[in-house]
């Protein structure tokens, strides 16, 4: 209650500061006066500078990228500066905070809060592109949130970021206003820590980008969004909940991602997406013991990718189902990145039997977090045997520290049993064990050299303490055998 009285307060002061006498709005930022002094009088003497006498549309652009706090400093500068700064096309306010003392951070906040105030009100009547706002909310802020939301109303405002962080399980979040829900002017909009509670129809009409973040979404309110988004072409929902099904009809839609993400508890313990038109698909950290993963009406998709963290038992039914829907649904993929969690997983099916992997027609293939592991190796193999048309394959490290085997044990499949004819490139972020002995990764790029008649290019990075731990993992690379005559082996620390 304190922070709300001294907010107001603060507020009005900071208002009537602008009406006074904060002319230009430069009173809001810190100014090293001696510098200043410095600067105008060595602007005096040089006189009309070439810099100034550009046209504003060009020095208006030029005040874009130093950030509003810069820009603003610059209307000392002189009566032909004075005033440009509030034409700058993107507003950006965001406030960071230190551990410090509760007053400081409660004082942090109003003089923050004032701030937004006093630059907006300089925008009267002034077209803005974008306005970008980021902070720990309290409840008694609410009432400035709604004005600041109702300035881009007035401006309208096209892109919009309202990041609204609060303390863990705090009751004390923004509700959106309902005003808010058929924004027409909005064509990009990203929202964190908001509630959602639409009482009509959303009506989005022009708005092709929506990024939604720990926010409670439930089925209704997510088939709502949906249907009042015609022009909609990427959606992005992070730590979101209270959702169970993806019904995409809309042919604009092309990109979805979905991280982070998990159910309310109900009896369909599915995980829906259809989606006929999309083209890429972005889905990781599932509640993948307690949730089945449903893909269908896919056949658009060309670029999909999949993780699953923090899965501590990959032999789960569970798992083992996604991980099956994972590569029976996504086999027209042209271009599929999976983690390392989702190898272990399909090395535990492959080792059941029953079922083996679908031959695909995908071109480019990304392991990402890939952990210095025997089995590993195994999984990717047989990922790579379903591939007869990549093109390109990436691997990306995980942590350098993953690397804990004093000796390599070889693991189960030392090769292929195919050639990649179409393979032409190889990437690999990773690390090497100068004690090489089976060490994964140099056994891998060993089967793939002599198992690539078409390479073109190998790069490794590799991270080692020492030169003569490169020059020895460079020398064992020099003596692999390599289908390719053309191929050329990049190793880099």
């Amino acid at each position: 209650m304190d922070e709300c009285l001294a907010n107001e307060t603060q507020k009005q002061a900071g208002e009537s500061e602008f009406r006074e006498g904060g002319e230009s709005g430069a009173d809001n930022v810190e100014i090293n006066s001696a510098e200043t002094d410095i600067s105008n009088k060595r602007m005096k003497e040089m006189g009309m500078d070439r810099l100034s006498a550009l046209p504003d549309c060009l020095l208006i652009h030029i005040l874009s990228f130093l950030g509003l706090k810069k820009a603003a400093i610059t209307s000392l500068l002189g009566k032909r500066w004075k005033f440009l700064w509030t034409e700058l096309p993107t507003l950006e306010f965001s406030l960071w905070e230190k551990w410090e003392s509760r007053d400081k951070i409660t004082q942090a906040r109003r003089e923050f809060v004032a701030r937004v105030h006093k630059t907006l009100a300089t925008r009267s009547g002034k077209s803005l592109e974008k306005m970008d706002i980021s902070f720990h909310y309290n409840e008694c802020f609410a009432s400035d949130v709604d004005s600041w939301l109702g300035v881009s109303l007035k401006l309208k405002v096209k892109h919009v970021v309202l990041s609204l962080s609060s303390s863990l399980f705090s009751e004390h979040v923004y509700t959106l206003p309902e005003k808010m829900y058929t924004y027409s002017s909005l064509t990009s909009l990203s929202l964190h820590g908001c509630i959602f509670e639409p009482e009509r129809e959303i009506k989005w009409q022009s708005l092709t980008y929506l990024d939604i973040s720990n926010v409670y979404l439930p089925q209704p309110i997510l088939d709502n969004i949906l249907s009042g988004c015609p022009v909609l072409t990427r959606l992005h929902l992070s730590e979101c909940w209270g959702f169970t099904c993806f019904e995409i009809h809309s042919q604009n839609l092309g990109e979805l991602s979905v991280h982070d993400s998990f159910q309310e508890s109900s009896d369909d313990d599915f995980f829906k997406i259809s989606a006929p038109h999309l083209k890429s698909l972005y889905v990781s950290s599932l509640d993948t013991l307690d949730t089945k993963l449903k893909l269908s009406n896919i056949s658009s998709l060309v670029s999909a990718s999949f993780h699953f963290y923090d899965v501590w038992n990959s032999g789960s039914e569970d798992v083992l189902s996604n991980t099956r829907e994972i590569f029976e649904s996504s086999q027209h993929v042209k271009k599929l990145e999976v983690g390392c969690e989702i190898i272990k997983a399909l090395v535990a099916v492959l080792l059941r039997g029953h079922w083996q992997l679908p031959k695909s027609t995908r071109r480019c293939l990304t392991i990402s977090s890939f952990i210095h592991d025997k089995e590993n190796v195994s999984g990717i193999l047989g990922l790579l045997e379903s591939s007869p048309n990549l093109e390109t394959l990436v691997i990306e490290h995980y942590d350098p520290h993953e690397i804990a085997e004093e000796n390599w044990v070889l693991p189960g499949r030392c090769d292929m049993g195919c050639d990649l004819l179409h393979l032409k490139t190889v990437k690999m972020y990773s690390m090497a064990d100068p004690k090489l002995g089976g060490e994964p990764l140099l056994m891998l790029a060993r089967i793939l050299l002599e198992r690539a008649p078409a390479l073109e290019e190998m790069v490794i990075w590799v991270r080692v303490e020492n030169v003569s731990d490169f020059a020895k993992i460079g020398q064992a690379l020099l003596t692999y055998p390599g289908a390719s005559p053309k191929a050329v082996i990049s190793f880099l620390p």
